[in-house]
């Protein structure tokens, strides 16, 4: 895993990124030795996105089912709702 200080950054991002497309692993950032930030490849970030967003999926049906929701139900609900809306246009 590669470290990178603020300074370095600045004026090695060409390189940095360019360290980041080659070896396709994740930079880190420091402020006085201390972690801040880190850059990551695009495609690592298209995965991240993916994966929160199916935790957030799994969080909304967990907390529909606790309710007592259907999918199925609260599709039905939505569709008629912006059905009526819909109309008053």
């Amino acid at each position: 895993m590669l470290k990178v200080n603020i300074t370095e950054g600045k004026r090695d991002f060409t390189k940095i990124i360019q360290s980041l497309e080659k070896r396709g692993k994740e930079i880190i950032v420091t402020k006085r030795g201390e972690p801040v930030a880190v850059i990551i490849s695009y495609e690592q970030f298209k995965n991240l996105k993916r994966l929160s967003d199916w935790v957030n999926m799994v969080e909304i049906a967990e907390k529909m089912k606790r309710k007592g929701l259907k999918a199925k139900d609260l599709y039905e609900a939505s569709r008629k709702e912006l059905e009526e809306r819909c109309k008053l246009l």
